[in-house]
């Protein structure tokens, strides 16, 4: 029985560290000054197609900061 339930157990730790991916949400348009915001506030983000798209996570700090 303990093995049955350390398996399982185990198993619901893999999976559940396989699903850490980071999700990013558009921002804006790339400029000189909303670049400069986010890196002085420390906001992970990624340029893609001349865009800002900021860290799911951190879109609380991205308004706070950057709005």
């Amino acid at each position: 029985m303990r093995k049955v339930l350390f398996v399982t157990f185990a198993s619901l730790m893999a999976c559940s560290a396989c699903s850490g991916g980071d999700t990013y949400t558009y921002w804006t348009d790339t400029t000189e000054n909303q670049i400069q915001r986010l890196d002085e506030a420390s906001i992970n983000y990624e340029i893609r197609d001349d865009e800002i798209w900021v860290d799911e996570e951190e879109m609380d700090k991205v308004v706070a900061c950057c709005s």
